[in-house]
C-alpha cells in the first residue's frame, strides 16, 4: 500500500468505515508493543478515517463480484473490478464519496432544501463542454456521463460517441475514456479537463500521470478544474514528487490549475461576446 490508498473496512457483514493510508513506516518496537510481534513492523497510519455503513452484497454488485463474496484479511480489488466500478463513476474517489455521503452512521446527508439540486461537479462539466463547441472542437464526454443532465441538457448531445485516438494503445484509450471533459482537434487531443468537486484531487492528478506513463511523447494542456478554496490542495498535490517524476520529463504536456470561477466567468464571457482567440 502506498500513501494516499483509499481503504475499506469490513466486519460482520458491513463495511464500517473508510478512510486512506497516510503515512507509511518499519519499526520493529511499534509491533512488539502493539502485537507482541517484532516481526509485524510494517506500520500504516489511516487519515480521512470516517464511519459508514455499506451492505457487503452493495459492495460486491459495485464491484462485479459475486453475491456471496466477503473479503478476508488484507484484500486488494481486482483491475476487473476497479473497471466495473467506473462503470457507474467517474473514479474511485467518487465512489467513496459516495459512500461516505449516502452511508453514514446518521443516514444521507441531506440538502439545504430537503431535494437534490445540480451537482457543481455537473455544471462545471456541461460548461467546458460548451466552450469546447463554441470554439471549434470535438468534444468528448466521460463515458458514464453522457446521459447526465445539466438543466434540463443531456451532457453527451453533439459530442462525439467514441474516442478513435490513432496509435493509441486500448490501455492508455481505456484510461481517458472516463476524464471528464477531452477538447479534441480531429484525431489530436488539445485539452484535457477532470472536474474535482466530490472527488478527491489525488484521483484526478493520477488518472492524467497514468496516461502520461502510457503516452510519453504526447503534446496536451491538462486541467485539474477545482474551486479556488482547493487551489493550494491542488498545487501542493501536483508537486508530489510521485507525480513530478513523470511530469517533469513531459516537455511538451502541462498539467495545471482551473478555478470553477475562471470556467464560469469564460463561459459568460463566451455567451455574450463569442469565441476567444485564446481560451484557458
Amino acid at each position: 500500500m502506498e500513501s494516499g490508498d483509499r481503504l475499506l473496512f469490513y466486519n460482520e457483514g458491513k463495511f464500517f468505515a473508510a478512510g486512506r493510508v497516510g503515512t507509511a513506516f518499519e519499526d520493529e518496537d511499534v509491533g512488539k508493543t502493539l502485537w507482541n510481534n517484532s516481526e509485524s513492523r510494517f506500520i500504516y497510519t489511516v487519515s480521512d478515517y470516517q464511519e459508514i455503513s455499506v451492505p457487503r452484497e452493495e459492495v460486491a454488485l459495485l464491484l462485479g463480484y459475486k453475491e456471496n463474496w466477503y473479503p478476508q484479511r488484507f484484500l486488494r480489488v481486482s483491475p476487473d473490478a476497479v473497471n466495473s466500478l467506473l462503470q457507474q463513476y467517474n473514479s474511485i474517489e467518487e465512489a467513496f464519496q459516495d459512500f461516505q455521503a449516502d452511508n453514514g452512521p446518521d443516514g444521507p446527508e441531506k440538502s439545504d432544501e430537503g431535494k437534490d439540486s445540480p451537482r457543481e461537479h455537473t455544471e462545471i462539466q456541461w460548461q467546458l463542454i460548451q466552450l469546447g463547441l463554441a470554439h471549434g472542437y470535438d468534444v468528448y464526454v466521460a463515458r458514464n456521463d453522457k446521459n447526465r443532465e445539466y438543466e434540463g441538457n443531456r451532457l453527451g448531445e453533439d459530442c462525439i460517441e467514441n474516442l478513435n485516438l490513432p496509435g493509441f494503445s486500448p490501455a492508455a484509450t481505456r484510461i481517458i475514456e472516463y476524464v471528464d471533459v477531452i477538447w479534441l482537434d480531429d484525431d489530436f487531443i488539445a485539452k484535457m479537463f477532470e472536474v474535482e468537486s466530490t472527488t478527491s484531487i489525488y484521483s484526478g492528478i493520477l488518472r492524467m500521470t497514468d496516461f502520461m506513463v502510457k503516452v510519453p511523447n504526447i503534446a496536451v494542456d491538462m486541467h485539474i478544474v477545482a474551486s479556488t478554496d482547493d487551489e493550494d490542495k491542488v498545487r501542493e498535490e501536483i508537486s508530489r514528487p510521485t507525480f513530478q517524476h513523470v511530469l517533469e520529463p513531459a516537455e511538451h504536456c502541462s498539467l495545471g490549475y482551473l478555478s470553477f470561477e475562471n470556467v464560469r466567468k469564460t463561459h459568460e464571457t463566451v455567451q455574450q461576446a463569442g469565441p476567444l482567440q485564446d481560451v484557458f
